[in-house]
């Protein structure tokens, strides 16, 4: 889900970012289930093999399908995120079922179906995991009444009978429950904690980014109308690029990265930012220091977290922002893909939104102005793939800024 804006129209505007338990739960779902796709080649063709042996060859398609699905899902990232956790814990289930049908009270099956209620609690919630644990329980009673009634032709297993069934699907359902009230309590500890990770630097950056241009009275309208800019624009990108490098995946931090990317204004003299005559030489490379004077700034706080894509992306655009795609630019004058792609969408977000709102030394051009001026100068002062991705989302930059 999107972040979108509230009260665009006052100074009390104010950005909601989506839940980050997504991206965590994200994370969690790839690791454990690409670890499994690996894990699982064994089981399957020692599964294969012992189906083969005991001639269930309905279980060997199966297998099969289910291996193929569970590598679909675990490595496709075209499918929806929910939709691939769905199927994930789905297919925990299934497998579980399968292994108890076909060969009894086996640690594989009784392990499938453990972690099935476990999957469900920490990707999709809580009362999924609950819901889980009742379809656990009617699966565990179907099938032992199944056995007790020598429907299933499991391999004979030595005095083993329907009571000793019941013993251990009560021991497995207590446990199990246990596992997952467990699981429950560890994820609203983590749902708590990135909620507040979240807020605190939310406030953090919209306070640094409205320090650094309190000059100006519309300043949180503009880094929030940029953080929306980046979001529209970097989405579109990652459906139009060429190439995976071509792709920012964190979105979400490089919104709130965005609103930093004038933060060196802040030591710049206030005169030259208030100054509504012509500037002197001098004094607009004055102005061009705060590109250097912004990425040192946020440098520094790299001191306190050196792995922070946050503070990398929003260093980045800070010393980037105004290099151009043919070299012309400043600071630095690099050119091309040397440009950061986090400063390369940042420098086109800042020219149509310089060009579309009113400063205290110019009146705004408009959208129009902006898209064709833009489309001009792909390949100039912009990337020629940000500005393909732009031209697909003019309208909904208009929407932000219909001036």
């Amino acid at each position: 889900m999107p972040a979108t804006l509230l009260n665009q129209d006052s100074d009390q505007i104010k950005l909601v970012l989506p839940s980050a338990i997504m991206a965590w739960r994200k994370t969690v779902f790839e690791r454990i289930f690409s670890i499994l796709s690996l894990i699982c080649i064994p089981v399957y063709i020692t599964s294969v093999y012992l189906c083969i042996k005991l001639d269930y060859w309905w279980l060997v398609v199966f297998d099969t399908f289910v291996y193929c699905a569970f590598l679909s899902v675990a490595f496709g990232f075209f499918i929806p995120l929910k939709i691939r956790f769905i199927i994930g814990c789905a297919m925990t289930y299934l497998i579980g079922v399968a292994f108890l049908l076909a060969i009894g009270p086996s640690g594989a099956g009784f392990f499938w179906l453990f972690t099935y209620p476990l999957l469900s609690c920490a990707l999709l919630g809580n009362k999924a995991g609950y819901i889980a644990q009742v379809i656990n329980f009617f699966t565990l009673s179907v099938i032992g009444l199944l056995f007790d009634h020598h429907v299933l032709t499991w391999p004979e297993i030595t005095n083993y009978s329907f009571f000793i069934w019941c013993v251990v699907a009560i021991n497995f359902m207590v446990t199990n429950i246990l596992a997952m009230a467990i699981c429950g309590y560890l994820l609203q500890a983590t749902v708590k904690q990135l909620k507040q990770t979240q807020s605190s630097r939310y406030a953090f950056i919209v306070s640094l980014a409205t320090l650094s241009e309190s000059y100006h009275s519309s300043t949180k309208l503009h880094i929030h109308r940029v953080a929306m800019y980046m979001q529209i624009l970097a989405m579109q990108l990652a459906k139009t690029a060429p190439s995976h490098d071509e792709m920012i995946a964190n979105i979400d931090d490089l919104m709130l990265a965005s609103m930093l990317h004038d933060v060196g204004m802040l030591k710049i003299p206030e005169r030259l930012l208030c100054y509504k005559g012509k500037l002197s030489l001098d004094d607009v490379e004055d102005i061009k220091r705060h590109c250097i004077s912004g990425a040192s700034s946020l440098k520094s706080l790299q001191h306190y977290h050196s792995n922070d894509e946050l503070l990398l992306m929003a260093r980045e655009m800070a010393l980037y922002h105004h290099e151009n795609w043919d070299g012309s630019g400043y600071p630095q004058n690099v050119m091309g893909t040397l440009i950061p792609l986090s400063a390369r969408l940042m420098r086109l977000i800042d020219v149509y939104d310089g060009m579309t709102s009113e400063r205290h030394y110019k009146q705004a051009a408009g959208h129009k102005a902006a898209v064709e001026f833009i489309s001009q100068q792909s390949g100039v002062l912009f990337d020629p793939n940000v500005v393909n991705a732009f031209l697909l989302v003019t309208t909904d930059f208009a929407k932000l800024n219909p001036k």
